[in-house]
């Protein structure tokens, strides 16, 4: 059972970093008429979760985790780095850098934690742009969460917030939507075991049709979205 009640403020959609400016992609297979109704929607949501970001930011929740166990911020800004280096399509990297810095001041205004501000400050030292994922997991670490909650409300997160950005994006509907958060948050407890028992050297692999479709979203003649 989740009882860290600060995972639902940040799972909130009135938390503001974003987010809802973006649809990952999946803006590009509707202009390909291959995203045409909820089934479409749905079939592609589950593949983005679980041929990206279960072993990009899934992952990388989960090595914070265990690096700030060990008192370890080196590893920490070590896997943003390499966050950071995965994204090619130059949309998500601009996405992420903004939603990312969002993300941490908004932190860093709601606690007063020396670790996120020595984050920060190593960001600024190395010339690094913070990762929503990283931001995250440090957040949920602050707040006393422990991993397998947090990774579960990030899905949870992800998944909300590409129904809504489908509900008018589409459009599937709001009721549609619903029933498509139902069904993947039924999965969800098989997907964070995925990310809990993953190899390590499985992070990054992600399909190449998916980022294919975020680097094709720039050049799209008419857009709703950022990415």
């Amino acid at each position: 059972m989740i009882t860290n009640l600060f995972l639902f403020q940040m799972n909130d959609s009135n938390f503001p970093i974003g987010s809802f400016s973006h649809s990952y992609g999946f803006e590009t297979y509707l202009q390909q008429n291959r995203i045409q109704n909820a089934e479409a929607f749905e079939l592609w949501l589950k593949q983005f979760l679980n041929n990206q970001i279960l072993s990009t930011d899934g992952l990388a929740i989960r090595i914070v985790f265990e690096a700030l166990e060990k008192k370890s911020l080196t590893e920490v800004l070590a896997v943003n780095v390499e966050l950071n280096a995965l994204l090619l399509p130059s949309e998500m990297r601009q996405a992420n850098k903004k939603m990312g810095q969002q993300f941490l001041n908004i932190g860093n205004s709601l606690m007063d934690d020396s670790l996120l501000k020595h984050y920060q400050l190593r960001l600024k030292e190395q010339q690094l742009a913070p990762h929503p994922a990283i931001v995250f997991g440090l957040l949920a670490y602050c707040s006393q969460a422990e991993v397998t909650e947090t990774l579960s409300v990030y899905l949870l997160n992800t998944t909300i917030t590409l129904v809504q950005n489908a509900v008018r994006g589409v459009p599937i509907g709001q009721v549609a939507g619903q029933k498509i958060i139902y069904a993947v948050s039924q999965e969800i407890p098989q997907l964070t075991e995925a990310i809990l028992t993953m190899p390590l050297d499985h992070f990054g692999a992600t399909a190449p049709g998916i980022e294919i479709s975020q680097m094709q979203h720039e050049f799209l003649f008419a857009r709703n979205f950022m990415s």
